[in-house]
């Protein structure tokens, strides 16, 4: 099969893998819409303030496999053997096709979710070691300075710069791909980045410290 066949079928099938949307699905299930809830963005982070930890950190790992699955098969069908550190651009071209399959969902109206979960399952497979010491420094500063936003940019930024930088002499296509990818996802935080400069974006309490605490 030529490779343009298998980037075809790629995208395609990986953005509507993208389109399933499971923090609706976990709404749904919870009786509710979780685009009537919060900040009225359907992801991870309107679901933990929304239904709690626990059904956010489900999320999380939902949407991230999510990603991580097609992204894996697809690099080993581009490839021709699975992970070819040589050659990732099934990876990141299914890993993007999802993205902007879950941001901009045309089953959901092209309003999706912001992303950010589908680029750690990404992220995790192609460096898991870079990925988890991220998501450990974006989860602790979510944890004491309570910005979702911020702490999610630690988590996708850290990885997939190093990754850009390691292969950028080797690969420039796929460090175009991964740049894309988080201009997407930088853009789908246009209104919380609005926020932030303005000083009244929502903070994430995932722990109560001291007097605070109830």
């Amino acid at each position: 099969m030529a490779l343009w066949i298998k980037l075809l079928i790629t995208v395609i099938v990986s953005y509507f893998i993208g389109n399933i949307n499971y923090a609706l699905i976990l709404s749904r299930l919870k009786h509710g819409d979780i685009r009537n809830s919060g900040s009225g963005n359907p992801g991870t982070m309107n679901v933990v303030r929304t239904y709690g930890k626990v059904v956010g950190v489900l999320c999380l790992l939902l949407d991230a496999f999510k990603a991580a699955i097609p992204a894996f098969f697809f690099w080993w069908l581009c490839a021709g053997t699975p992970f070819d550190e040589s050659d990732k651009l099934g990876l990141y071209v299914s890993g993007l096709s999802v993205v902007v399959g879950h941001i901009f969902p045309v089953c959901l109206k092209f309003k999706g979710g912001k992303g950010i979960a589908c680029i750690i399952g990404i992220s995790l497979l192609a460096h898991p070691f870079v990925t988890m010491i991220a998501f450990a420094i974006g989860l602790a500063f979510l944890i004491f300075v309570k910005i979702g936003a911020l702490a999610s940019f630690i988590m996708i930024f850290t990885p997939n710069i190093y990754e850009a930088y390691v292969l950028g002499g080797t690969q420039p296509i796929v460090s175009v791909l991964i740049f894309v990818m988080l201009a997407i996802a930088v853009i789908a935080h246009h209104a919380n980045i609005v926020r932030l400069f303005s000083g009244t974006e929502n903070l994430t309490v995932l722990f109560r410290f001291g007097k605070n605490k109830k």
